[in-house]
């Protein structure tokens, strides 16, 4: 009887646990490379504008984080281990976040907010009313017009 009460906790416990073990979807390198390529941001190159890994929370992955720059403005994509950890940093910073992705020194500048939240659809966890991009990078344009407009006829 003691078995059976303790074999059934032990199943109730486990079932428990693996809803809670679920992973929260994160960008693997491929995918957000993927998003970033559809986008003109490109790898900056000034050295003033390196990531000092020293001003980030632990979870940063060194590797595959750096610099960018989106027509002429700076700005950092800082890759982190969980989803919690990058959501975490954006409040403290006051930044963009998607999935376990950091977008830093985007905060303030409308065309970067604009990027982040259309290509990436990041949030500011901050900010009780998120942002309505304004600014839609024409590059977005496209995606509204269904090939049926251009198609031809059917039968023909």
């Amino acid at each position: 009887m003691m078995r059976a009460i303790l074999l059934a906790s032990l199943l109730i416990f486990s079932a428990c646990s693996k809803k809670q073990a679920e992973p929260e979807p994160v960008y693997t390198l491929e995918e957000f490379n993927a998003v970033l390529a559809t986008t003109s941001a490109i790898p900056d190159k000034n050295t003033a504008n390196a990531i000092n890994f020293a001003d980030y929370s632990p979870g940063v992955n060194r590797i595959n984080s750096r610099p960018m720059e989106y027509q002429r403005l700076s700005f950092a994509i800082v890759e982190f281990e969980t989803v919690k950890q990058a959501r975490d940093e954006a409040m403290r910073l006051n930044q963009y976040y998607s999935k376990n992705w950091l977008f830093d020194k985007v905060e303030g500048e409308p065309i970067l907010e604009d990027l982040v939240i259309i290509k990436f659809h990041a949030t500011n966890p901050k900010r009780r009313v998120q942002r309505k991009p304004k600014n839609i990078p024409a590059e977005s344009h496209g995606d509204s017009h269904g090939a049926g407009e251009h198609a031809a006829p059917a039968g023909h």
